[in-house]
C-alpha cells in the first residue's frame, strides 16, 4: 500500500503546508491538466512538471478557478512510468513527507540543496605571515583559531586592543555538506538575465525523510537576507531556521 504524505512548499526557509496545482497545457495534444510547477520557462532555464491526479470535487474546482491547493498525496506514476502525485485526503504515515522547493538565487547567484553540515575547519588566508609559535597546519578547529588567531594579532598589531579584530581574520572557514537526502520527483532551474548568464539555481520536488536534517543555501548579492536555512521534518511538522538561530536553540 503506498504511504500517504504530507505536502509543504519550501520557499527559503519560509514553510507552508500543502502546494498549489496549477494548470499546463501539453502544446502537441492541447489538452490542460493539473500539475506541480518548479523552475521557470526559457533559455538558460528549465520547467519542471510534475502530473497530479485530483480528488472529484478538488478536480471540479481546479477546472473552474484553474488551481487548487492540495495537502496531502501518494507517489504514483505515469502510463510513461514517470512520477506522479495522487490527491488523498490524509497522511497515514509521518516517517517522510514531500517538499516542493521554490528555492530562491541571490543577485548574479546561485543555490544549493544538501544534507546537513559534514564537516567544518578553516584553513590560513594566503596573505596570512604567523609568528613561529603558531604550528604549520592544513587545517584548524575553531578553538585553534581562536587561540592562535590572537597570536597572529598580536604579532601583528604590537600594543594595539587585539580585541577589536575577530580571531578568524588570518582564516579562512570551509564546509562540508552530506548529500541532499530528499528523493528527487521533478526538478527545474530559475535564472536571471538573458539565457541565463547572470546567474541560475534549481527548484525540486522531493520525498524527504523523517529526522534528517536538509538545507538550502543562496550566494550572490542577499541584501541582508539569511544565506542559507535548515530544516528538519519532525512528528508531522517541518521546522526551518537559520544557522544561527539553530546554533542558539539547539532546537536540532
Amino acid at each position: 500500500m503506498k504511504e500517504k504524505m504530507k505536502i509543504f512548499t519550501v520557499e527559503s526557509g519560509k514553510v507552508t503546508e500543502g502546494v498549489k496545482v496549477d494548470s499546463f497545457t501539453l502544446k502537441g495534444a492541447r489538452v490542460t491538466i493539473p500539475t506541480i510547477i518548479v523552475g521557470e520557462e526559457g533559455r538558460g532555464r528549465e520547467l519542471g512538471i510534475l502530473p497530479v491526479q485530483l480528488l472529484p470535487d478538488t478536480y471540479k474546482k481546479w477546472q473552474e478557478e484553474g488551481y487548487v491547493y492540495i495537502h496531502f498525496a501518494t507517489v504514483g506514476a505515469t502510463m510513461a512510468g514517470k512520477p506522479k502525485l495522487f490527491q488523498v485526503e490524509d497522511a497515514d504515515t509521518t516517517e517522510k513527507c514531500i517538499c516542493v522547493f521554490e528555492t530562491m538565487i541571490g543577485f548574479r547567484g546561485g543555490n544549493s540543496h544538501t544534507g546537513d553540515k559534514k564537516e567544518e575547519y578553516w584553513v590560513p588566508e594566503s596573505f596570512a605571515s604567523f609568528p613561529e609559535s603558531v604550528p604549520s597546519k592544513e587545517r584548524y578547529t575553531w578553538e585553534e583559531v581562536e587561540r592562535y588567531g590572537r597570536e597572529y594579532l598580536k604579532a601583528r598589531h604590537p600594543g594595539e586592543d587585539i580585541d577589536r579584530y575577530s580571531p578568524d581574520i588570518a582564516f579562512n572557514r570551509k564546509v562540508s555538506y552530506h548529500s541532499f537526502p530528499g528523493e528527487i520527483l521533478s526538478s527545474g532551474v530559475i535564472a536571471q538575465g538573458d539565457a541565463g548568464r547572470m546567474g541560475s539555481g534549481d527548484q525540486y520536488v522531493a520525498i524527504l525523510p523523517a529526522d534528517t536534517v536538509f538545507r538550502t543555501a543562496y550566494s550572490g548579492r542577499l541584501y541582508g537576507q539569511p544565506s542559507e536555512h535548515y530544516y528538519i521534518y519532525r512528528e508531522g511538522q517541518l521546522l526551518a531556521v537559520t544557522r544561527e538561530e539553530r546554533e542558539l536553540s539547539d532546537i536540532f
